[in-house]
């Protein structure tokens, strides 16, 4: 069993990894709402323009870059939700062990402090270091 300095580096540890998950979230926020991430990015129809004879090339460059564009905004989105998410879910597992830990220790000291209830004898009161007794 390991003692309390072990249980917090790990649940300051598994902390400091929800906030990093936070931060990235906060990351894709600014991503998504930043001007020229969204609108700005848009490319009409005209930016595939290549002649006058390359119309139909023209719509399908236009519509797969479209497609393209609005399938990044969207994992965008979720990686923002599911960042946070993971933030806080790494979070709540670090309050959990903290707590499971302090009731696994609570636990621990009543095995140990509390008289035995199963008939179990403890050693005598007046025993001493080395089995020696006074007369």
């Amino acid at each position: 069993m390991t003692g309390p300095a072990t249980t917090e580096v790990v649940t300051d540890n598994v902390r400091q990894e929800a906030d990093k998950w936070r931060d990235l979230s906060d990351e894709m926020a600014a991503v998504e709402s930043n001007p020229v991430g969204n609108d700005g990015l848009k490319l009409g129809f005209t930016a595939f323009f290549i002649g006058p004879t390359e119309l139909i090339a023209t719509t399908l460059h236009s519509a797969a870059y479209n497609e393209f564009y609005a399938e990044v905004q969207d994992l965008v989105r979720a990686a923002k939700t599911e960042w946070l998410q993971l933030g806080e879910a790494l979070d709540r597992m670090a309050d959990e062990f903290d707590r499971t830990d302090q009731t696994a220790e609570a636990d621990l000291d009543s095995i140990y402090t509390e008289p035995a209830t199963n008939g179990a004898q403890g050693p005598p009161p007046e025993a001493h270091a080395g089995g020696q007794q006074d007369d």
